[in-house]
């Protein structure tokens, strides 16, 4: 009589698991999707940069948080391209969609290219300087509006640190402009989106070692700190 009963119990339980609703039993990764520039992609951490570092910020953070990572990060890319991207690219369109976390970094290009430009510092004027942070500020507004439109997930947005850093104050006051405009920008949209500012330029000021010699991309120590930055964030 014992057996039957421990029998009868046995086929209860399991008939009963017939109809426990699967995501009990089985939980699906959260998603973070890293969009911008060569910074997240890791560019120049390996020999070839083919594919993105797995040393780069996105991925130390996948590693410490537990999430799946997708590095779409375009080295070289700019704020327009990046808007472009996230309003018609089908692949970033449908991966963002996923996506519990998007880490936004980008404008380091648009510098860059104002550098370019000018063949340095000692050609920049301010005016010039104000049109790109006007440009920049308003593709980045834009980006942060289609990123909420397409996903309820979090979206994490890098501001700008110095390249050059031997450069002292030289690039300090227009960075100093550019990242004020960022934090008022992103501290507007915090009241109806879903974003948080992520202060690089801070952690990176006086720190010429977190970026590559001879370089305007991270050192290994430098991704780091940027994915601690990130993950501060995640878990508050």
């Amino acid at each position: 009589m014992r057996k039957v009963t421990t029998l009868l119990c046995v086929g209860l339980l399991f008939i009963g698991s017939l109809f426990i609703p699967q995501s009990i039993h089985a939980r699906e990764s959260e998603q973070l999707v890293a969009i911008g520039d060569s910074i997240p992609y890791g560019y120049n951490l390996t020999k070839d940069n083919t594919l993105p570092s797995g040393g780069a910020f996105p991925y130390i953070i996948g590693n410490e948080a537990d999430l799946e990572v997708t590095n779409l990060g375009v080295p070289g890319q700019t704020s327009s391209e990046l808007l472009t991207a996230v309003r018609s690219n089908d692949k970033f369109r449908s991966t963002i969609k996923d996506a519990n976390y998007v880490v936004v970094n980008i404008g380091g290009n648009d510098l860059l290219n104002l550098l370019k430009e000018n063949q340095g510092l000692k050609g920049i004027k301010m005016e010039e300087v104000a049109l790109v942070v006007r440009d920049l500020i308003f593709n980045v507004y834009s980006t942060i509006i289609e990123l909420e439109r397409l996903t309820q997930g979090e979206i994490l947005v890098y501001n700008i640190y110095n390249p050059y850093p031997e450069a002292g104050d030289k690039l300090d006051t227009p960075l100093s402009y550019i990242n004020t405009q960022y934090s008022s920008l992103i501290e507007l949209l915090s009241h109806f989106t879903n974003v948080k500012l992520v202060n690089a330029y801070k952690s990176f000021r006086d720190h010429p070692e977190y970026i590559i010699k001879g370089d305007v991309h991270p050192t290994r120590e430098g991704q780091i700190v940027l994915a601690k930055l990130g993950l501060k964030h995640i878990r508050d």
